[in-house]
């Protein structure tokens, strides 16, 4: 069984860099420009479940979503800052300090954290993905990846090699 994996980052182009994702996320923005109140929850909701959408500081930057951070709805604000900056890992730390994460938002942060980790390190041990992501079989651990690469949601036109395997 391989332990770890090593993703080439060097030659990725930025997470959600397709043309189609460029256009919904402009569309968001716009939108979030006259959004207001629970039209502004509500597209932050649908933004986090959009599923090319992985690129969030743009959203952040906004005066209205800023004004989220310390208010009654700072969940939503530290919920969108968490899936720009922060891993799965954090989220379950302190899950009371963001939203109820759905299914779709749970797998894009954990698409996210493998993005994460993969720049930070080339050659990322089984054992740190399966504690990052909390997930205990290696099985459900690939098939995270599998579909993460597949989907072309974490980065695309990237290799998740199979490497530094050690038989046990």
């Amino acid at each position: 069984m391989a332990d770890d994996i090593l993703m080439k980052s060097d030659e990725c182009p930025p997470i959600g860099g397709n043309e189609s994702a460029r256009n919904q996320l402009q569309q968001f923005c716009l939108l979030a420009k006259s959004a207001h109140g629970l039209a502004l929850l509500e597209l932050i909701k649908q933004v986090l479940e959009a599923p090319h959408i992985y690129v969030f500081g743009e959203l952040l930057a906004m005066p209205q979503i800023k004004e989220l951070e310390n208010g009654e709805h700072a969940k939503y604000y530290n919920t969108l800052n968490l899936f720009a900056y922060g891993t799965y890992k954090q989220y379950r730390q302190k899950s009371e300090d963001y939203l109820d994460l759905t299914g779709a938002m749970q797998k894009k942060l954990q698409h996210l954290t493998i993005v994460s980790l993969a720049i930070r390190d080339k050659c990322i041990p089984y054992a740190v993905l399966l504690d990052e992501l909390e997930i205990t079989n290696v099985r459900h651990l690939e098939d995270v990846i599998i579909e993460a690469t597949y989907a072309g949601k974490c980065i695309r036109n990237c290799t998740l090699i199979v490497s530094c395997t050690h038989m046990k």
